[in-house]
């Protein structure tokens, strides 16, 4: 992007990219739902931890339960802000279909349902400048307001002219990082553009209405911020698409876990899952000692907990650590 005044999103499509992208598309066609209550059901859900999720990332307090209340237009405690955001939320994603990927005016008009109550300028693109802090350093400055209106025209020539050409897996990513790079409202960024990812998904292949991706998103935030402001620096939209891809794929192995199976765990992968959120770093003879079974049982127990995709290793056996792979409300729910 040497020139600002022009926007030309620079990528290459690696081999790993591409054996992720047929997994993840032997993965869509092994999921099926038949049964519409079933159906509706999940859709609904998808929906919730897609808002929480998203809201989340941007430092909405509000639990996972809250936002379902609110979705199902139940009596909710909380910060007045934050109810109405995840009610400007639900609105937009409950009329996804109702959005045109392709068009600049549906992105505004989206915009505009998102940020409802917020801000003056909602619908419209920033007039002043933009960056990125953390903590009190500027870690990336925005393109100057009076160049947003070409880079986003630019950005959508670009996803129009491209659509037959590129992956809409790729394009989805390449949309996101360019549309944040640009930044072009005062606030809602980070909101739109997982919106937006979704919005591209779903009219690919309607499966992902079942695929909360913004939630697998904010369960790797940290890579997620990163995997942006690398991009930055690279000059190229790579890392972002690895992640994004990385996202899909694991999200899509959740769904397709939750539509084949209802796990059931018994007590002590409970328990190992309960010691490892108190200690990622606990040994194999730690558990062994506090559950009173064999290292033989808890390696038994842990296999499981790795087979089922809820904890995985990181590192080695000695000095290596335990991570959860599951956010905290999905914990709760596994039994």
């Amino acid at each position: 992007m040497a020139n600002i005044n022009t926007l030309k999103p620079i990528f290459y499509i690696t081999d790993d990219n591409q054996k992720i992208l047929k997994d993840i598309e032997k993965k869509l066609a092994l999921l099926s739902i038949d049964d519409p209550h079933k159906k509706r059901n999940l859709q609904t859900k998808s929906k919730v931890r897609s808002i929480y999720s998203s809201l989340a990332i941007e430092d909405n307090s509000l639990s996972l339960k809250s936002v379902e209340n609110i979705v199902e237009q139940k009596p909710t405690l909380g910060n007045r802000k934050e109810i109405q955001e995840v009610k400007n939320a639900n609105e937009l994603y409950e009329h996804i279909k109702e959005y045109n990927w392709r068009k600049e005016k549906d992105l505004l008009k989206a915009h505009t349902l998102m940020m409802k109550y917020f801000d003056d300028d909602n619908g419209y693109y920033r007039n002043h400048g933009e960056g990125v802090k953390r903590g009190k350093k500027i870690i990336f400055t925005a393109p100057e307001s009076i160049l947003v209106p070409s880079l986003m025209k630019n950005l959508f020539t670009f996803m129009n002219e491209n659509e037959n050409k590129i992956h809409p897996l790729i394009l989805a990513a390449l949309f996101h990082y360019y549309f944040v790079y640009i930044h072009p409202f005062s606030d809602g960024n980070g909101r739109m553009a997982r919106f937006w990812v979704s919005l591209i998904l779903t009219n690919w292949n309607a499966k992902f209405a079942f695929i909360p991706i913004e939630e697998e998103i904010y369960l790797r935030q940290q890579e997620y911020y990163d995997s942006i402001s690398q991009c930055h620096i690279n000059g190229n939209a790579n890392v972002f698409i690895n992640f994004l891809l990385k996202c899909i794929n694991f999200s899509l192995e959740k769904t397709t876990q939750k539509t084949t199976q209802t796990l059931k765990l018994n007590q002590n992968q409970l328990k190992i899952i309960e010691l490892i959120k108190e200690n990622s770093q606990i040994t194999r003879n730690e558990l062994a000692n506090i559950l009173h079974i064999t290292p033989d049982g808890v390696k038994y127990n842990l296999k499981k907990l790795v087979d089922y995709n809820i904890i995985e290793r990181i590192g080695p056996n000695n000095g290596g650590y335990w991570q959860l792979k599951n956010s905290k409300e999905e914990l709760e729910c596994l039994n």
